[in-house]
């Protein structure tokens, strides 16, 4: 049987600066380089210590509501 291997699209290795070479191994969430002997635990989501969020707004967006509403 094959072996499924997951890439991150547009990743750029660390170590030998090829890009579209990281793969993620789903049994032990590490990530690696194909190219490379580059190895690392998959970097894990970030909590927030406050609630503090910061609002993104799409500019073009925005526009596009005030135009319509004139």
């Amino acid at each position: 049987m094959k072996r499924f291997v997951q890439f991150i699209a547009g990743a750029v290795c660390p170590e030998c600066k090829s890009k579209d070479t990281i793969a993620i191994n789903p049994t032990d969430d590490q990530i690696y380089c194909v190219k490379c002997d580059f190895v690392e635990d998959r970097p894990q989501e970030k909590t927030s210590k406050n609630n503090n969020e910061i609002n993104v707004v799409n500019l073009e967006d925005f526009k596009k509501n005030r135009d319509q509403n004139r």
